[in-house]
């Protein structure tokens, strides 16, 4: 057995080692990478698992990548320690020395500087070391030393990227101390305040990446918007139970409220995330992002100044761009032939089918849909994400902007579109469309005949209801144990099968052949088991609270008590979330960001669409009776709701924007102070000016004698420019004293 000991101390009493669990570790300093060489050369081409005559090459080409992937890291100014991972993978940890570290913080503040990303210049010069603020500060640090190209001072190490295909992750280490300490602090605060969101800064940064390399969301800001998404929940949960006890169904009034309060929240939250922004000093920070590592240009441009671009033809990417088009009328042909085909059949069983286990076959349909849909949206999903690559975005916010247009609209024809049938298609128009499918179907299945109600179809009116509490409340559950119970099941079953692997596997397991110093073991293992975690995706989080608003927006007069029950979840996502990215994620790069992404805009689709929504689902299910002529009146209906929600938007968005808020009016205040702070110096030193020496006046005068402009030499000595005046003035009074225009005269 081989036996892996760190190095002897170079500081420090001689011969005295502390293990990482006996020392005070710290965690802002550290980066992890996971290289896998388990795929390199033939084994991985021609999937054979032995292969003895290939395996000098096999490993000659790891070992030759392995040390550029060392030798990217040290000249890049990086300590490295080497250490075996599970499998074939190996764990290089990454530390940067002080020095190095807060030079890099200093030099990220500058460049906040020069962005406008901050106001006031952080002093000193380009030697200065300064530590950081906060913890993620210094980790994002380290993360752009290891990931920034070589031309910008980085080792740019891209996972999964290019040469780096090998190089499954890189993730910065839990700090686990913290992490319990911050999560017992969350689950005792009934509500969280703008302090506990600095924390999280603090821990996690405003934005992380996701699980594919230089693709990025935001954390901080998603906490901040779940918890002032739920604040606002609480009136419509409390009109929703009123609404529900002493209103009548599809009651005008709450549809109203709704309204409002959609309108309402949108705008304060656009007021509230320039206000975070300002806060956490990432306002504009967009300005200062880098090239995403797959964006392939065409060539280098040199512009008057120096400064390298990166070009691609515009025509290419506008013409690769259009392309999404097409796959949206795809995809939402195909999602919405599914969903219609199983809502018919849905429709047939319930209405018109009498034979046996009528209570199970009807909520079959829904079942297999509820089912198969998510399988389907990953692989529209799939494809969504290979389009985007492919039309080669040169930033990641760019990138993340056309990724979440795709999925924006894959998830409104997935979630919605089952209730809009149901609003549109099956109650006004189920006596019409239903005999004629229960025909077909007899033709085509002879034998289900008998089984068929012979009694006139009445479609069910209560129906739309059911449809919004299944699908809410069903989507609601499953989302909690898709996100925190499903993971720590797979991570269990991972780790079972990792160690069997380990002890009856014929392949060449680095810890069959390697022991831990015992010092280390703890600690190794710890950082073992993170390797294995998944990086946490925090755009599925604001997707689903955008689904969530969606449903409120568009189906609230349906059933007043969704938001009640969004309400409830929200609470507890709100504080599993921050449990599920401490145990069952990595630790994400606290890369910045101003705002929750392109997810706003999504908003304020869907609040323009629910006052569609729902004025023509009161307008048409109000009163039971059904009337024709309600179609007739319902484009007027529908318009007048539009152009009042319009008014509104444009009338609460003048409110908060006169209202401001209590950092835009801080930093108005500090610019101010900073400027009068400038203009009061360069008066001073006007003011200082005034009494000049002699020796600088007898100069001044010796260049005006010398001067060609005759005009600035006549009145040179000191006292001729009084002189002259008072003489000038004397010759006045002179002249209306001597025509009897004295002072007496002039009163009368």
């Amino acid at each position: 057995m081989m036996h892996l000991s760190p190095p002897e101390p170079v500081l420090g009493k001689p011969g005295i080692k502390h293990s990482p669990q006996e020392t005070d570790q710290s965690f802002n300093d550290k980066y992890v990478v996971l290289y896998d060489f388990s795929g390199i050369g033939a084994k991985a081409s021609l999937g054979i698992t032995h292969l003895p005559s290939d395996t000098c090459v096999e490993y000659e080409a790891a070992t030759k990548e392995f040390n550029s992937l060392l030798d990217n890291l040290e000249a890049a100014g990086l300590h490295t320690e080497v250490r075996p991972g599970y499998d074939q993978t190996i764990l290089v940890f990454v530390q940067a020395s002080k020095q190095l570290l807060g030079n890099t913080v200093y030099k990220s503040r500058v460049k906040d500087w020069l962005y406008s990303i901050t106001q006031a210049h952080p002093g000193g010069d380009k030697d200065t070391v300064v530590p950081g603020w906060y913890e993620a500060e210094d980790i994002l640090a380290v993360y752009h030393l290891v990931l920034w190209p070589k031309e910008m001072g980085g080792a740019g190490i891209t996972p999964q990227v290019g040469q780096w295909k090998n190089v499954k992750s890189i993730f910065p280490l839990h700090n686990e101390k913290v992490n319990q300490s911050l999560l017992r602090h969350l689950s005792r605060r009934f509500i969280l305040t703008v302090e506990d969101f600095d924390h999280i800064r603090d821990l996690l940064g405003s934005k992380v990446s996701s699980r594919e390399p230089n693709k990025f969301e935001q954390i901080a800001f998603y906490f901040a918007f779940i918890q002032t998404y739920l604040m606002f929940l609480t009136f419509p949960a409390i009109t929703g139970v009123i609404t529900w006890l002493f209103l009548p169904k599809y009651s005008l009034a709450y549809a109203i409220l709704t309204s409002v309060w959609c309108t309402v929240f949108l705008e304060y939250w656009k007021l509230r995330e320039v206000d975070l922004s300002i806060r956490w000093n990432v306002r504009g920070v967009s300005k200062t992002e880098v090239n995403r590592p797959e964006f392939k240009y065409e060539r280098l441009i040199v512009d008057e100044t120096g400064r390298t671009m990166h070009y691609f033809t515009k025509s290419k990417q506008i013409a690769r761009q259009l392309l999404q088009i097409p796959f949206i009328i795809v995809a939402a042909a195909a999602l919405g032939a599914i969903i219609c085909c199983v809502f018919a059949v849905e429709v047939l069983i319930s209405e018109a089918f009498e034979g046996p286990y009528l209570f199970y076959l009807e909520y079959l349909p829904t079942i297999l849909l509820a089912v198969a849909i998510p399988y389907i949206s990953s692989s529209l999903e799939g494809v969504a994400k290979l389009l985007t690559e492919y039309e080669n975005h040169r930033t990641a916010d760019q990138h993340e902007m056309s990724l979440t247009q795709k999925i924006f609209m894959l998830s409104i024809i997935t979630n919605y579109l089952p209730i809009l049938l149901t609003a549109f298609v099956y109650v006004p128009f189920g006596d019409v469309v239903v005999p004629p499918l229960k025909r077909v179907l007899q033709r085509v299945i002879p034998g289900l005949e008998p089984r068929f109600s012979t009694r006139a179809f009445r479609p069910d009116s209560d129906r739309l209801r059911n449809e919004v509490i299944a699908l809410t409340v069903t989507g609601q559950l499953t989302s909690f144990f898709e996100e925190n119970i499903l993971p720590l099941l797979k991570h269990q079953f991972q780790g079972w099968y990792r160690e069997y692997r380990r002890t009856h596997s014929k392949d060449a397991m680095l810890l069959s052949m390697v022991t831990d110093d015992p010092e280390e073991a703890k600690f190794l293992k710890t950082c073992r088991n993170q390797a294995t975690l998944l990086q946490y995706n925090v755009q599925e989080d604001i997707a689903e609270l955008v689904l969530q608003f969606g449903y409120l927006a568009l189906f609230s007069p349906v059933w007043p008590l969704i938001s009640l029950g969004f309400l409830i979840n929200n609470w507890i996502e709100l504080r599993s979330d921050f449990g599920k990215i401490c145990i069952e994620c990595k630790r994400p790069a606290p890369t910045r960001a101003e705002r929750i992404g392109p997810w706003v805009l999504s908003l304020d689709i869907l609040t323009w669409l629910g006052s569609i929504s729902t004025a023509a689902i009161v307008h048409l299910f109000h009163f039971d009776e059904a009337d024709s002529g309600r179609w007739v009146t319902l484009p007027i209906t529908i318009f007048v709701s539009e152009h009042i929600l319009l008014g509104l938007r444009a009338f609460t968005r003048c409110i908060f924007e006169r209202l401001g808020s209590v950092q835009i009016r801080k930093e108005r205040n500090e610019r101010y102070a900073r400027r009068f702070s400038y203009l009061e110096q360069i008066e001073a030193n006007k003011r200082a000016g005034v009494n000049l020496s002699p020796a600088e006046r007898e100069r001044r005068k010796s260049v005006l004698v010398a001067s060609t402009d005759s005009f600035w030499t006549k009145q040179i000595d000191d006292g001729m420019s009084a002189a002259a005046g008072l003489r000038l003035i004397g010759l006045a009074r002179e002249w209306e004293e001597k025509n009897g225009y004295g002072p007496e005269k002039k009163k009368v």
